[in-house]
C-alpha cells in the first residue's frame, strides 16, 4: 500500500534532505524514514513528457506498479523523461523496480550496520 504526499513539507524535507536516483528514463528523490508507513510518494511529471492525457496514464501505471512492490518506508519522489513514453509496461515495470531496489540499498546503507 502506498500514500501520496500531501503536505509542503515533505516537498522541502525531500529537497533538502533527499538522495536523488536515476534508471533512465525514470528518477526519484528518496528520503528514509522507517516511521512513515505506508510509504508516501508523489510524481512529477513535466509537460514535456506529453499531453495531459499522456502524463496521467503514466502516473497511472506508476501507481499499480509501485502498489504491488514493496516500496520501502519513507518519502518519494518520481519523475520521468520524455523518452519514457518509449516503453512498454514490461519495461517501466522494470525501470521502476530498479528504483526501489536503489532507494531500498539506500534505507539500508542510511540504517548503518545492524
Amino acid at each position: 500500500m502506498i500514500a501520496r504526499i500531501r503536505d509542503r513539507d515533505s516537498f522541502v524535507r525531500l529537497r533538502r534532505d533527499g538522495v536523488r536516483l536515476r534508471s533512465e528514463p525514470l528518477w526519484c528523490t528518496y528520503l528514509a524514514d522507517a516511521d512513515m508507513t505506508p510509504p508516501r510518494i508523489g510524481f512529477a511529471i513535466a509537460r514535456t513528457v506529453g499531453s495531459a492525457a499522456t502524463r496521467n496514464r503514466l502516473r497511472r501505471r506508476l501507481k499499480a506498479i509501485l502498489a504491488a512492490a514493496d516500496v520501502p518506508p519513507g518519502l518519494l519522489l518520481i519523475g520521468a523523461s520524455p523518452r519514457v513514453n518509449e516503453l512498454t509496461f514490461a519495461q517501466l515495470g522494470e525501470r521502476t523496480d530498479t528504483l526501489i531496489a536503489a532507494a531500498r540499498r539506500t534505507a539500508a546503507d542510511l540504517s548503518g550496520p545492524a
